[in-house]
């Protein structure tokens, strides 16, 4: 398998598909995912010579498997010694998957190690949050971006960019569309792209400009599913 050639949202989607019918559920992937997240950004923190314990991580969650991948990724920071805060875009009773529910569920009840705020739009309470923060990971849209962008995604899009934190993005920056490259007006800026599987024709044509750095991680997708 050449696990260099970059491949369009629709292809992931159909190998994610065939893979969950093999058996590698859509859950055990956003496990892998949100798991590899977390070791790449610990590995970042340990080749500076830092610790990612009592860092202020802050985990923007949208409200598909995206930000499932994200809050996934906040409970493997948390067991790091994070200090970690997700803010959920929306409500509980407006995330879209199953995956999704299940991590959130999971969230909702580590109470002394991870701060849960839901929002529908961002005060400057929240703000603060994000500008304080050491490390974003952007778990906003992922592949699922379609048509403009509004509220309150625009607002956290533009806080994220705002802060000096480092940012790493959730398999593709929120708002850079991932077959063309086209970065919308509102468009995460990162430092770091943790992308699933393979390369996303789009950020082959973004070459770094929104996407900082790109590591491809393997999520246990089998072979046979790209067939």
């Amino acid at each position: 398998m050449d696990s260099t050639r970059a491949i369009t949202s629709k292809e992931m989607m159909k190998i994610e598909q065939r893979a969950h019918e093999m058996g590698v559920t859509r859950l055990l992937m956003m496990e892998n995912a949100g798991a590899g997240i977390a070791y790449n950004i610990v590995r970042v923190y340990d080749e500076q010579g830092r610790s990612i314990k009592g860092c202020k991580v802050v985990v923007i969650c949208g409200l598909g498997n995206n930000g499932g991948d994200a809050m996934v990724s906040a409970r493997h920071l948390a067991y790091h010694g994070a200090d970690v805060t997700v803010i959920l875009l929306g409500s509980m009773d407006s995330i879209k998957t199953e995956e999704a529910r299940s991590n959130y569920s999971i969230l909702a009840r580590m109470k002394s190690s991870i701060k849960l705020i839901e929002i529908k739009y961002l005060d400057d309470d929240i703000k603060s949050i994000i500008n304080s923060a050491d490390i974003i990971v952007d778990g906003i849209f992922g592949t699922g971006i379609r048509g403009d962008i509004k509220e309150p995604y625009a607002s956290a899009i533009d806080a994220i960019n705002s802060s000096r934190a480092y940012k790493v993005a959730v398999d593709i920056p929120s708002g850079l569309d991932p077959d063309t490259g086209y970065a919308y007006e509102k468009c995460v800026k990162a430092d770091l792209t943790i992308t699933f599987h393979r390369l996303k024709n789009g950020l082959l044509i973004d070459n770094g400009k929104a996407s900082g750095n790109v590591i491809v991680w393997n999520i246990g997708i089998p072979p046979e599913a790209e067939q």
